[in-house]
């Protein structure tokens, strides 16, 4: 058991030979540090100490910064970026959950088997340019690109992913560009009955959840 600069100590367990009844160290070393009051053990993989503690190093510089640390960071693949999206939709009982479905079977035929981690940049460029071919509108496009960016939020909040992925959108020609802001939300709903009627209570509710992160709350009536 060796401790390292910084916190956090690198060891090799130890078990007993079944069969000549000695106590033996594993050949693989373990990490074992803490994080606001939790441990954290997990095995490095490796069997070199000073590439244990090198690896037991980022964990701590991650953990310093902020990101998620664990064994499961950086192993998320985009199903389990889906799974996360639809479970939400589903447990809010959100009415485009079937627009996010049919966004996901677009999405899914491009990124299946693809981990979180290589959803970026080039590929998601590769992705806009095979939905363009197909003959996708820019629109359709955006709320594909928004629901994954909003899958990519809920699977960092649960700690799955140490970064989100920076996803921009397409212009739009239609593009709406008078949606509430929070303040002036709050302003229109605490008004008395008639003038909430007047601005249609509905409208506003729908312009707001676009806001606030549904990517399939453009189209509020006029």
């Amino acid at each position: 058991m060796v401790k390292s600069r910084g916190g956090g100590l690198v060891y090799r367990p130890t078990y007993i030979d079944k069969r000549t009844g000695e106590r033996k160290a594993a050949s693989i070393w373990w990490i074992q540090y803490s994080v606001d009051g939790i441990r954290f053990r997990e095995s490095s993989n490796l069997r070199s100490q000073r590439e244990a503690q090198a690896f037991l190093r980022q964990r701590l510089e991650a953990a310093a910064q902020g990101q998620p640390v664990s064994a499961k960071v950086g192993k998320a693949t985009f199903e389990n970026l889906a799974k996360i999206l639809l479970d939400d939709y589903r447990a809010n009982g959100r009415r485009s959950v079937k627009r996010v479905e049919d966004a996901v079977g677009h999405l899914r035929g491009f990124f299946a088997a693809i981990h979180a981690g290589q959803i970026k940049g080039d590929l998601i460029a590769r992705y806009i340019s095979s939905r363009q071919r197909e003959g996708a509108a820019a629109a359709t496009i955006n709320r594909e690109l928004g629901a994954l960016r909003r899958a990519f939020r809920l699977t960092q909040s649960a700690g799955k992913v140490a970064a989100r992925s920076e996803i921009s959108l397409l212009a739009e020609n239609n593009q709406r560009k008078d949606f509430f802001e929070a303040d002036e939300y709050q302003a229109v709903v605490g008004q008395p009955t008639g003038v909430s009627k007047a601005c249609n209570s509905d409208r506003v509710h729908h312009r707001m959840a676009y806001q606030l992160g549904d990517p399939y709350a453009t189209k509020a009536p006029r």
